[in-house]
């Protein structure tokens, strides 16, 4: 009965060990399916993926360039509610093109060329005050590309220096 009972057990064992095989290539076939079907979902999401991260990147932006608007549109109204008040117009045109009103006593300090004016911290240094006439101070802060005073024009040469020495002789038949 051993003979027997030996190639039964061999049948056994190499049915088994066929099913283990299948069942390998069962899992294996599997697993490459899954794999296909995560690289297709993958594939098909990242598309919209990377609109979503543009649009929120786009919109990041366009929310800080309406907060500058907004507050550029803000302090254009504060201009606009200071010129339509007249005493800030009148203020300006005293301070800007040296109006004074009827009854007044216009008072222009001149300090000399070589006066240095102390810059106060945090002040930019202003242009030196000229003897222009008025319109040419109107002129340049309202000129499209601004420009300084024009330069003086050079001294005229002095006469040659005269030789020390006897007078001239009176022309001859003189």
């Amino acid at each position: 009965m051993p003979e027997v009972v030996e190639p039964i057990k061999q049948a056994i064992a190499e049915s088994a060990e066929q099913r283990s095989e299948q069942r390998l290539g069962l899992t294996a076939r599997r697993a490459a399916i899954l794999a296909a079907v995560v690289c297709v979902l993958t594939l098909t999401i990242a598309g919209p993926v990377r609109t979503y991260f543009a649009q929120r990147t786009e919109m990041k932006q366009l929310a800080a360039s309406e907060a500058a608007l907004r507050q550029q549109i803000s302090d254009l109204q504060q201009q606009k509610s200071k010129l339509a008040d007249p005493a800030y117009i009148a203020a300006q045109a005293r301070e800007r093109l040296g109006f004074v009103k009827p009854g007044d006593i216009p008072y222009q300090v001149q300090l000399p060329p070589s006066a240095a004016v102390p810059a106060e911290p945090g002040n930019q240094p202003t242009a030196a005050a000229t003897n222009d006439p008025w319109y040419t101070s109107l002129w340049h802060t309202i000129a499209d590309a601004p420009h300084g005073p024009p330069t003086p024009a050079p001294p005229a040469p002095a006469p040659p220096p005269v030789a020390p020495g006897p007078p001239n002789p009176p022309p001859p038949g003189g």
